[in-house]
Parts: structure tokens; sequence; C-alpha cells
């Protein structure tokens, strides 16, 4: 992993500023999302979020978890991708998903918290100003992340749930309860 991308820890700094060139989303969205990110979305186009599935948002089950995505249209760009006067805009920029927030900065996992990856591939790179990474943003995707799956992995193999209505069950966890998140962090603990 190390060729590709560049390894930060807490007291690094690196030359970042977001150029809006779109790369990050023309080149295969690939783009995991929790029922978090799903939310935001689906309250932001003012639609349920059962009206996403396959319009936006598309499931991979992959060993028995159901991974929900962005939706691809063709060539890697993403299904939210639009071009204004030849310019690259996300029709959902203030509710994108964490993933696409915090990019170029990757989190190598769940538990190293005080480590990021950035992709050496972004042009923004080496741009703008100094910056610290997004800890805050990391610490915010990690903790989703975690209630997402640990939840998700509970239902499947614990209970016995088939993967998409696992997935379809957290969904509708966080859209039936605001206390959802401060529930689901007990239950890891």
């Amino acid at each position: 992993m190390e060729h590709n991308y560049i390894k930060l820890t807490y007291k690094d700094k690196i030359r970042f500023g977001c150029l809006r060139c779109g790369r990050c989303c023309s080149s295969g969205p690939n783009v995991g999302l929790t029922a978090f990110d799903i939310h935001r979305i689906a309250r932001f186009l003012d639609l349920n979020w059962r009206e996403l599935k396959g319009r936006y948002i598309i499931a991979v089950i992959a060993d028995m978890i159901a991974i929900p995505t962005i939706r691809d249209i063709g060539g890697g760009r993403c299904v939210f991708l639009e071009y204004i006067n030849r310019q690259p805009s996300c029709s959902i920029y203030p509710v994108r998903p964490i993933r696409c927030r915090l990019y170029p900065f990757i989190p190598p996992n769940l538990s190293k918290e005080r480590i990021v990856y950035v992709d050496r591939c972004c042009p923004g790179l080496d741009t703008g100003a100094e910056i610290d990474p997004p800890w805050r943003l990391l610490e915010e995707y990690r903790l989703e992340t975690k209630i997402h799956y640990s939840k998700l992995y509970r239902l499947i193999f614990e209970e016995g749930y088939q993967p998409l209505n696992a997935l379809e069950r957290i969904i509708e966890d966080v859209k039936r309860t605001k206390t959802f998140r401060r529930e689901a962090i007990r239950v890891i603990h």
C-alpha cells in the first residue's frame, strides 16, 4: 500500500487544496456507503431512502455482507457527478458521503486512529496551504462505519438475516431513531 500512498501520522501536515477537477468522481466511484450516508442523501434529495435503490445506490454482496455503494453510470462516473459550464460538480455536494469528503485521505482501517494514507494520484496534492489531515472527519467515519458494519454483522451472522434484509433493517433503524448512533455505540463497547 505504501508505494501508491503517502502515510501520515497525527503530527504530520500536508499541502493540499481540492481543485474540484472531478477526477475522483469519474475514475470508478466505488464508494461504500453507510446507513447514515444513505439517509443524508435521501433527506437532501427529499426522497424516501428506498427511492435511491437502483437509481442512485446499489448493493454489492460480498461474502454474505451487503455493501451499499454509489451507482456508476458508465466509465467509472459517479451518478451524482454533473457538469455545469463544463466544470465538474457534485449534485449532492453538501451531503456527499464521508468517503468522498475525506478524499484523498484514506483510513487504513478502523483501529488505526492516528494513521491516514493520502492518495498520490490526487491532483490537489502539493497545492494550497499546508493542512492537518481531517482527523475529526476521520473519527466520524470510523464511528459510523463501525456502527453500520457491527450491526450488519450481528444481524447476518448472529440473527440469521439475509444480507439485503439486514442492510434494509439497519437503514430503517437509522431512519426510525435519532438515538440509533448512541444506542449502537453502547452495543459496540
